[in-house]
């Protein structure tokens, strides 16, 4: 009977004990490293001359034929050649025109002297008549009675009249005519213009090399190179012809893993063409600004730009894609914890440090200094050996100090 109750009283303590907080733990250990960002890219040249569509045309022009990308080109070759029957359609419609304007030129220059003819002979017979009617002017009260003498003076009065009124006649359609030939011929002049402006594009179908290199046809707004059947506006850039004397790496990371990275830090690049080679660079530029790569892909990515140590004319060569390595930190000895394990409030940080002898799990303020997306360098409030938690414990204490 005792020893039930002894048992009895052991089974009671252990269901009073206060449990023991659980939860995953990583005991903190000084590491000798530094935080990088993996991502891929693309070579590009330093300098290169660019090549654009003409910007002559006002409207765009469509692409017959262009040349393979990476070609080696002379100065003076063809890199593309645009389709010239728009332009040859608008010249012949053009001149079509014109030779329409010319007939009708024609017409009212013939109607302008036949009329003018007109106006002059009836003038003519006026004048002879009105001569006449002076040179037999009734005016004598002995022979001619009085209403006689009366319808030759109107007779008079009107045939002078109706001359004036011919002669200013003739004066407004003549003005008339000459107005609308006029409007003729600038009508012509403008057909001209187009003529004369399509035949300068029709010189310029073909765009040459400026010198010798190789071509980099550069993409699109789709994201496309320039191909046959494709339409260009005027002005954009279609190519270029990079110096290979001096190339950089065009690096896009992700928005949501750019952190920490600004110019002259240290680069690591590996071009998928020669996995084995190693060249280095830094970062000269960062974008302002995180955008998409294609229209259709909302990822937007910061654009880095990072200058190479090394060249190689044989192997670094224009649109080879690479993987970079970017260190945003240098290698030091430090505590570094998983990102998961730090909480904040405002400008307050704190983690769950483990107290060696009660087991329990409590708060402990921290200051950190460099972070990444996954880990986090502690600047102070930890030491080595020390034990925090993965994740919040359950039942945690008040803060230690």
């Amino acid at each position: 009977m005792r020893l039930l109750i002894i048992i009895l009283s052991i089974l009671a303590l252990i269901a009073c004990k206060q449990p023991e907080n659980s939860a995953p733990e990583i005991t903190l250990q000084k590491t000798s490293n530094h935080f990088s960002i993996v991502a891929i890219g693309e070579l590009e040249a330093v300098k290169s001359t660019p090549i654009t569509a003409s910007a002559k045309t006002q409207r765009p022009q469509t692409i017959a034929w262009v040349i393979e990308q990476y070609s080696y080109v002379n100065k003076g070759d063809v890199i593309i050649k645009f389709d010239g029957v728009p332009f040859q359609l608008e010249i012949d419609a053009a001149q079509y025109e014109m030779n329409r304007l010319l007939f009708t030129r024609s017409t009212k220059e013939r109607e302008l002297n036949l009329s003018i003819e007109d106006f002059n002979n009836e003038e003519a017979v006026v004048d002879f008549e009105y001569l006449m009617a002076q040179k037999f002017n009734i005016d004598n009260p002995m022979l001619y009675t009085k209403i006689e003498m009366i319808d030759a003076a109107d007779n008079e009065e009107f045939l002078q009249a109706k001359s004036k009124y011919l002669n200013k006649m003739e004066g407004h359609y003549k003005d008339k005519s000459d107005s609308e030939v006029g409007l003729i011929d600038s009508q012509s002049q403008l057909q001209q213009a187009k003529v004369d402006m399509n035949q300068s594009n029709m010189e310029q179908l073909e765009v040459r090399a400026p010198h010798s290199g190789i071509i980099v046809l550069k993409k699109g707004w789709d994201g496309n190179i320039p191909q046959a059947g494709k339409s260009i506006f005027p002005g954009v850039k279609l190519a270029s012809l990079p110096d290979l004397t001096q190339m950089q790496a065009k690096i896009y990371v992700p928005e949501i893993e750019a952190v920490g990275i600004k110019t002259d830090q240290l680069v690591e690049i590996k071009l998928h063409a020669f996995p084995d080679l190693l060249f280095t660079g830094v970062v000269t530029q960062v974008s302002k600004t995180a955008q998409p790569k294609k229209r259709d892909n909302p990822v937007k990515y910061f654009i880095i730009t990072v200058v190479l140590n090394e060249q190689d004319k044989t192997r670094l060569l224009p649109g080879q894609r690479v993987d970079a390595t970017i260190y945003t930190s240098e290698k030091t000895e430090s505590i570094v914890v998983p990102i998961q394990t730090i909480f904040r409030d405002g400008d307050k940080s704190w983690v769950f440090l483990k107290d060696k002898n009660t087991r329990q799990f409590s708060k402990k303020s921290i200051n950190t200094s460099i972070c990444s997306t996954s880990q986090c360098v502690i600047q102070s409030g930890l030491v080595a050996d020390d034990i925090i938690a993965l994740t919040e414990p359950d039942n945690n204490l008040l803060e230690t100090k």
